[in-house]
């Protein structure tokens, strides 16, 4: 997981920031006919990858991986092995030799194809990662065999939105120009579309480092054990919710589908924890200047949020909390506390039940 940074005092803002801080994250509480219109525009953007030329889709992810900093080959068609481009990432410390393959599908992708790419990784001597594209998305089960693999699922919605971060808007501009209304292409091919996840970036400064970590709830009890999302364990078992490390310049990333978690679940806490595992009696004393910013999609403009610096006393900081209201809507608050004991005093405060020695495992 990407660990993190600083820490002094903790306190709440006051009425005016806590009113921005609430309009600032007022764009995920869209109606039905924005969301509607949102997807169809989704759909005919995915259309237009679907009409490529294979061998230009893979040029396009080529393209994508160069403008990401990477160097790129693509491989001959007649011995890829199930690999489409290699890629090397040279960051020191997140780089590594990658496979990638890509999956130009209009349903959704099934397991197996997920779990051959995995022995394609295992049996590649040079390659470190994997990672697989599709125009559509992944089911509950491919992102629960990937938990814990060196393996990365982007959905069709995820590639759209990672094109226009790095500068291919113009290749989407006939989908946009050629759209009369916001309903869907009656004649269009039906294709499953997965809704592109918020990413919810933390941000601090100093020289300490911290983990970010999720909680899906309902109410104040999490859903279970496999739904607190940490260094530990990187997804929920739906994949709604998961740990991205290396995102940009972001010292902490979660990746949020707030449309994919469970029904039964209208909160979502997000924690700041030192890292005791690496670093024994650190605190939060050294998280200064903390901010969260919502990337909510790639049409949208983020939301920032700058929160009050940690303090000594503490090990873990409870940022803020994301609430579904009883018409679907999800809205911000950030409600800070502290932790003298730890992520996982934190943890035990929503319900969870740590052994004494999952206790370091769990930030303390």
């Amino acid at each position: 997981m990407s660990r993190s940074r600083k820490l002094h005092r903790l306190s709440n803002p006051d009425a005016n920031e806590r009113r921005a801080q609430r309009m600032l994250f007022r764009h995920l509480r869209d109606d039905t006919n924005a969301n509607r219109g949102r997807m169809a525009r989704r759909v005919r953007e995915l259309q237009l990858l679907l009409a490529m030329d294979p061998i230009e889709f893979e040029k396009l992810i080529a393209r994508l991986m160069e403008s990401m900093g990477m160097k790129v080959e693509l491989t001959a068609r007649s011995k890829d092995g199930g690999v489409d481009v290699r890629g090397i990432d040279s960051d020191p410390f997140r780089g590594g030799n990658v496979i990638v393959q890509v999956k130009r599908y209009r349903d959704t992708v099934t397991p197996s194809v997920v779990r051959d790419l995995f022995g394609t990784l295992q049996h590649d001597r040079a390659a470190t990662k994997a990672v697989l594209v599709t125009t559509s998305k992944f089911g509950p089960s491919s992102h629960q065999f990937v938990s814990g693999k060196p393996i990365t699922l982007i959905n069709g919605s995820e590639l759209v939105g990672l094109l226009k971060h790095h500068g291919f808007h113009e290749m989407f501009a006939p989908a946009h120009a050629s759209a009369a209304s916001d309903e869907p292409d009656a004649d269009a091919p039906a294709i499953d579309v997965a809704a592109e996840p918020a990413r919810l970036l933390l941000h601090w400064t100093g020289e300490e480092e911290y983990d970010i970590a999720a909680l899906v709830c309902q109410g104040n009890r999490a859903l279970s054990d496999d739904h607190l999302v940490f260094y530990n364990n990187a997804s929920t078992p739906d994949g709604s919710v998961r740990l991205v490390t290396g995102y940009e310049d972001a010292n902490a990333c979660l990746m949020v589908d707030f449309e994919a978690l469970p029904a039964e679940a209208d909160r979502l806490v997000v924690i700041a924890a030192a890292d005791t595992e690496n670093h024994p009696g650190a605190t939060m004393g050294g998280f200064a200047g903390p901010a969260l910013i919502l990337e909510a999609g790639a049409d949208q403009d983020p939301a920032v949020v700058h929160l009050a610096d940690g303090a000594e006393t503490n090990i873990a900081m409870r940022l803020g909390r994301f609430d579904r209201d009883e018409a679907g809507n999800w809205d911000f608050t950030p409600a800070l506390a502290g932790y003298p004991g730890g992520l996982r005093q934190a943890v035990v405060a929503y319900g969870l039940e740590v052994a004494e020695e999952e206790a370091v495992a769990a930030g303390q």
